[in-house]
């Protein structure tokens, strides 16, 4: 006959601990679905909330699916998987309070921890008295005067780009504008001189993969099983990672480190010249640590040199491809612009390449770059984290939200912009941004996150727009987009034409007045 056995007190200890974690996990997730349900949204079942809406989504489609979530709604809307809970934000009342406020700085642990993979000691991944001291660190490198001093750079690599354009055919003008944008960056910063075979290699890759990232990070972010780091460095793209950085790396320390012994040299040669010089993204950052103060490791500046080139780069790529396609089915805005381009840069045999001093009078040309970054936001979304139950736009958004910064809606939001899709570089005259919300337009972002490039960003997309305006004319290609309204937008944090860019370029007549 079994006898039973005495319930000891470690198995009543135990049962009761898994009681009461269940109890906690209980409330935890009414507690959630109480937060969740209070904010506008789509129906969402438990736990998994909108899961089957946008996780394993094809990266082409993600971007269209959160869309459809938000729901064109101005006030706070919501939705969530897998027990996170992101909340857009459209209107710029309440985008104003969360790039105001010190408490909502903190970008998302969720979508930025996947970037930090790659960059983890960058502005854009640190947060706190990190990110401030690397932003007050590069804010030097992009002082008006030093941009205006690499103009001439930018215009050199702009008549490359011209000079090198298929005319005449079917073109996608991307792989040439990353190639264009790229050296800009790598000629301001990295190089003083010539690089050589293996530097101009290891910039090409770095670049590469750049871009395979950023489509990768959107990929992983909406696919849980590639969450973990271990079982994405297990794929295809994560061996990849793996393998082809830390070579490329290598080559940009050592350029880093060549720079730093010339940067120590002529210090404490104190030649006045350098002294006074204004310095680079890259002399800015090795420069404390030349004169005795290590505020930042190799590694970390590494870090901010990949994370500039894919801003630099990306951006305003996203930005100029979308300007050509929208010259090429708008020859009136294209003729507006050609005006003013040839009118400072000349016509025919009396061109001449853009300078610095050009750059404040191509108004209508900015106008038109303007509209172009309202419609088509060249990043859609930022994300920041609410680390604490915090109110905003009449709702408790309860800690550990991701705060979805709805660029794109903010740029097409009816009430700001009366009829939002229609496109009109005048939305940008004087009389019409006279009394426009401040937070209403923020291509750049804004608060004390803002891009600290963006006038580098100007200089860059106004200089290779009006010498391709100056020399080409920009038809349609045959992809038959001939509507703005009806693109189809992919998101690798910047905004891409689905298919690309397609337009043909033909050259000007040179006898034409």
């Amino acid at each position: 006959m079994a006898v039973a056995l005495p319930f000891s007190a470690a198995a009543a200890a135990a049962a009761l601990i898994v009681v009461i974690l269940a109890a906690r996990t209980v409330l935890a997730i009414v507690r959630f679905r109480r937060y969740e349900l209070a904010i506008p949204g789509p129906p969402s079942l438990p736990f998994f909330g909108n899961a089957f809406s946008i996780l394993c989504r094809k990266h082409e489609d993600i971007l269209d699916a959160l869309m459809k979530l938000w729901g064109q709604r101005r006030d706070l809307s919501r939705f969530s998987f897998i027990h996170q809970l992101v909340v857009f934000v459209s209107r710029p009342e309440d985008v104003a309070v969360v790039m105001k406020r010190k408490d909502l700085q903190d970008k998302s642990h969720f979508y930025y921890g996947l970037l930090a993979d790659q960059v983890p000691q960058s502005v854009l991944t640190l947060n706190g008295a990190e990110m401030k001291a690397h932003r007050a660190a590069a804010h030097p490198a992009f002082h008006p005067e030093v941009v205006d001093s690499y103009v001439e750079v930018f215009a050199e690599e702009a008549e490359k780009f011209v000079r090198n354009l298929e005319q005449g055919k079917e073109i996608t003008p991307q792989e040439k504008l990353f190639q264009t944008t790229a050296w800009n960056f790598c000629r301001s910063t990295l190089l003083t001189d010539t690089p050589t075979k293996e530097e101009a290699d290891a910039i090409r890759n770095i670049v590469k993969l750049i871009r395979l990232f950023l489509k990768v990070t959107n990929e992983r972010a909406f696919n849980p099983l590639l969450w973990p780091r271990r079982i994405f460095d297990l794929t295809a793209n994560g061996r990849l990672f793996k393998k082809e950085r830390p070579p490329n790396s290598a080559i940009i320390h050592k350029i880093m480190n060549n720079r730093a012994i010339e940067l120590k040299r002529r210090l404490e040669a104190e030649e006045s010249d350098f002294v006074k010089a204004r310095k680079s993204l890259l002399d800015v950052f090795l420069e404390k640590n030349a004169q005795g103060e290590e505020l930042f490791s190799r590694d970390a500046i590494l870090d901010e040199i990949v994370l500039y080139l894919s801003a630099a780069s990306e951006t305003t790529v996203s930005a100029l491809n979308f300007s050509f396609k929208m010259l090429s089915i708008r020859p009136d805005i294209q003729k507006n612009v050609y005006e003013e381009v040839s009118s400072l840069l000349g016509r025919g045999a009396t061109k001449r390449s853009i300078v610095a001093q050009d750059l404040p009078k191509l108004q209508y040309t900015e106008k038109f770059l303007k509209e172009v970054m309202r419609m088509f936001a060249t990043v859609p979304l930022i994300a920041r984290q609410i680390n604490e139950d915090t109110e905003l736009g009449g709702r408790v958004v309860p800690k550990g939200t991701t705060l979805f910064v709805n660029i794109l809606g903010l740029h097409r939001d009816p009430v700001t912009w009366p009829d939002p899709l229609k496109f009109d570089p005048e939305r940008f005259s004087p009389e019409q941004s006279q009394g426009r919300h401040p937070y209403a337009f923020i291509p750049f972002s804004g608060g004390v996150r803002s891009c600290i490039g963006y006038k580098y960003g100007w200089a860059v997309m106004k200089t290779v727009l009006a010498t391709t305006v100056r020399d080409f004319i920009v038809e349609p290609g045959d992809d038959g987009l001939t509507d703005h309204t009806k693109f189809k937008f992919i998101w690798d944090i910047a905004l891409k034409l689905e298919g690309g860019v397609k337009v043909k370029l033909i050259p000007r007549d040179p006898r034409a007045g």
